[in-house]
């Protein structure tokens, strides 16, 4: 490679809200991050025969897409951190159309109704326990979140599994729309559960294709000596993912940063935090920063919250001088680790969801998007109009276009014959301006295979040397209907539409 290094634009569409004649979205058809790890062994090896009293998860664990081996049995639902909408604490189960190899169960079929994802407990055991311990689950749920919403003729259901080897359904509820997580409480009172083989498991029925039927699941506790009024969670956590460093980008090339890191760089970190007691709490917070690779500290801080009860704080840390990193490559990769944590306030509360971490990436690509899709993009064309979607970019430094990485989002039926080609503009007649095409590639199909990033790359059959300034990059969908209702991954948590524009027929649309 030359000294010039490969530089890759990321497209994906990072809007929360379309309401435009030409414009839609809709769910996605693939989980990437569950195609990814689907194969990977489940630990099973040294499990007790069966868990014991108190169960508790509320699914931190958002850095594996898939329920911890330690209490499920199966693996069919999405542990995330970005489908959630106000979460009782960092990570939720989500539940879907789609299967654990993160495809839909048909994928022929776009309206059938299916019992979907599921997930099972491993075996508790409840051999020494009777009616009169005043057993309880509880558990919060959320129907869309991030997501879509679920037909009213879909559901999530409870099933608890009996000596008798039956699943008896205890609990259901019929779809809804966006709503804040509620908590259900389920009294475990028949004798037939009370032995050492106790299970329970929740299934969605969905509707695939029309609304994909998202639930979250959050925060689930199974115990004795609790009751109907017991839904007091007194726990402080971390929530949704903290802020990039950078004020406009989630990524972009080290050698783009140098040229001026204070044009790049937010005046303040923001991490979540929600006190789910009754009661104001002050915690203590702070947060650690550094380079990964060579290990280099970045910077620390320390300070007090007042955290009012059932409530969500975003807590802002002063920005550390990022900038004062040398690197010894400037055409490397480098990750910052920016690790913010609390001092527990309550006793015997969770742990784990006290520290929450974000890496900040500089690598060969440009990005808006925050790398996990949670819905899908499209132009809906008339067979005689064409339509464009480009999205803004700039050289901060003289360097190389080599190509674009692109997440097409699956569609049902497949849109793998579905035409398009890539444009690199200078200009766009936006604001005074005017259409200016520098590069061009036709007769592109999209791919679906999992790559670096989960994008699949278009690397130019000619690199485009670029001098600094603006430019756009834009996926044009030719007129004649074939090639109409292209879905693009959308990431619907991570605005951004400043930087994004549409064209149909003669006129660009912000």
């Amino acid at each position: 490679m030359s000294a010039i290094k490969k530089i890759f634009f990321l497209f994906s569409f990072f809007i929360s809200f379309i309401a435009l004649g030409q414009e839609h979205i809709a769910p996605l058809q693939e989980n990437v991050a569950l195609q990814k790890q689907a194969n990977t062994k489940r630990n099973t090896a040294n499990k007790p025969t069966a868990l014991a009293l108190p169960f508790f998860e509320d699914f931190t664990d958002a850095n594996n897409p898939f329920p911890s081996s330690e209490r499920w049995a199966d693996f069919n639902v999405y542990v995330n951190n970005t489908m959630g909408v106000n979460p009782v604490s960092r990570g939720v189960a989500t539940f879907d159309a789609l299967n654990k190899m993160g495809v839909p169960y048909d994928t022929v079929t776009s309206d059938m109704q299916v019992k979907a994802d599921s997930l099972t407990s491993l075996a508790i055991d409840l051999s020494t326990n009777t009616p009169a311990d005043s057993v309880y689950l509880s558990f919060f749920y959320q129907p869309k979140g991030y997501g879509f919403s679920p037909k009213p003729v879909d559901s999530l259901m409870l099933f608890m599994l009996k000596s008798n080897g039956v699943w008896e359904k205890v609990w259901a509820v019929n779809g809804d729309t966006l709503q804040p997580f509620r908590q259900v409480m389920i009294s475990v009172t028949d004798t037939g559960y009370f032995n050492n083989n106790f299970q329970f498991r929740w299934i969605n029925k969905a509707t695939k294709g029309i609304s994909d039927s998202h639930w979250n699941l959050d925060y689930i506790r199974l115990d004795a000596g609790r009751s109907i009024n017991n839904t007091t969670i007194n726990d402080i956590a971390f929530t949704k993912d903290p802020t990039s460093i950078l004020n406009d980008f989630s990524a972009m090339p080290m050698k783009h940063f140098r040229t001026n890191p204070g044009s790049f760089l937010a005046t303040t970190q923001t991490a979540t935090l929600r006190n789910n007691g009754t009661a104001s709490q002050n915690v203590g917070t702070g947060y650690r920063a550094a380079v990964e690779a060579p290990a280099t500290t970045l910077g620390n801080g320390n300070g007090n919250a007042n955290l009012p009860s059932n409530t969500n704080q975003d807590i802002n840390f002063t920005m550390y001088n990022a900038a004062s990193f040398v690197p010894g490559n400037i055409n490397g990769r480098y990750a910052f680790e920016n690790k913010y944590y609390c001092n527990s306030a309550y006793p015997n509360e969770p742990k784990a969801n006290d520290t929450i971490v974000h890496r900040q990436i500089f690598d060969n690509y440009f990005a808006y998007d925050d790398g996990t899709a949670e819905q899908s993009y499209f132009l809906n064309l008339s067979p005689s109009a064409p339509g464009i979607t480009a999205v803004e970019y700039a050289m901060y430094t003289p360097d190389t276009l080599r190509g674009i990485a692109i997440r097409f989002a699956r569609q049902v039926p497949s849109a793998s014959l579905k035409e398009f080609a890539i444009a690199v503009y200078r200009d766009i007649t936006v604001n005074g301006g005017t259409d200016q095409i520098i590069y061009s590639e036709d007769f592109l199909f999209p791919k679906y295979e999992d790559t670096v990033n989960k994008f699949a790359v278009y690397e130019f059959a000619q690199p485009q040397f670029l001098n600094t300034g603006v430019f756009y990059i834009g996926i044009i969908q030719p007129a004649g209907g074939t090639s109409d209702s292209l879905h693009i991954a959308l990431d619907a948590n991570r605005t951004g539409s400043n930087h994004r524009c549409f064209k149909v027929l003669n006129n660009w649309e912000p």
